[in-house]
C-alpha cells in the first residue's frame, strides 16, 4: 500500500512538472492557507496577504521545471513568500518599527525558539539547494521517508554511493548549522549584556 502511495504521489509531481493546471491547483489549495497565516505572522497584516502568496505560486509556476521533489516544492513556497514578505516590508520603510516590534515579542515566553527554529529551517533549506545535485537529490529522497535502497534504484546508483553523498551533505549541513548556532549562542550572550545594562540603568534612576 505505501508502494501505491508513493508511486501516487511521484505521478501527481510528474503531471504537475509537465504542466498540469488540475494538479497545480491542488497544490494551491493544499498550501494556500497556511501562506497565508505565514504571511501575516511576517508582516503583521493582512493587505496584501492574498497578492504576496498568489505571487508565490505564480513563480512557483513559471520555476517548476527546476522543482526536484514535493518537499522540494513547499519549501520553495514559504521560502518565495519569505522573501516577498521582507520586500514589502523594506518597501513600506517599516524596518525600524518590525525590528523593535520584533525585540518586544522576542521578550515573550516561547517566541525566541520560534523564531530559531523557523531560521534553522531556512538555512537547512538554504544549504540543501547549495549541495552537488547528487547529494542534494539523496537528501530530498531521505526527507520524502525513502530509504537507501529506493534512493539507489530511483537514481540507478549503488546503495554505497548513496550512503557517500549522503554522510558528504550531512557533514556539509552540520558544518552549517553549527556556525549559525554558535552565532545564535553569540547573540544570546550579548542580549543578556544588553538586559543587563537596562535593568543596572533602571534601578539607577
Amino acid at each position: 500500500m505505501f508502494y501505491f502511495m508513493v508511486e501516487e504521489k511521484e505521478d501527481r509531481f510528474t503531471l504537475f512538472k509537465q504542466g498540469d493546471e488540475r494538479i497545480f491547483r491542488q497544490y494551491y489549495e493544499k498550501y494556500y492557507h497556511a501562506l497565508c497565516l505565514w504571511v501575516v505572522r511576517i508582516i503583521k497584516e493582512e493587505t496584501r496577504m492574498h497578492d504576496i502568496v498568489q505571487e508565490a505560486f505564480i513563480v512557483l509556476w513559471n520555476s517548476r521545471m527546476i522543482i526536484e521533489s514535493e518537499l522540494h516544492l513547499k519549501m520553495f513556497l514559504y521560502q518565495v513568500v519569505r522573501n516577498r514578505c521582507f520586500n514589502y516590508l523594506k518597501s513600506k520603510r517599516v524596518e525600524e518599527k518590525y525590528i523593535q516590534e520584533y525585540l518586544q515579542m522576542e521578550e515573550e515566553g516561547g517566541f525566541e525558539d520560534t523564531v530559531i527554529e523557523e531560521e534553522v529551517h531556512r538555512i537547512v533549506a538554504q544549504e540543501i539547494e547549495k549541495l552537488p545535485e547528487e547529494q542534494r537529490k539523496v537528501v530530498y529522497f531521505h526527507m520524502e521517508g525513502k530509504n537507501n535502497f529506493e534512493i539507489a534504484e530511483i537514481m540507478q546508483i549503488s546503495v554505497n554511493t548513496v550512503k557517500t553523498h549522503k554522510a558528504r551533505a550531512r557533514k556539509t549541513l552540520k558544518n552549517k548549522l553549527k556556525k549559525f548556532l554558535t552565532k545564535t549562542s553569540e547573540c544570546d550572550k550579548i542580549k543578556k549584556l544588553c538586559h543587563k545594562k537596562r535593568t543596572t540603568q533602571n534601578l539607577d534612576n
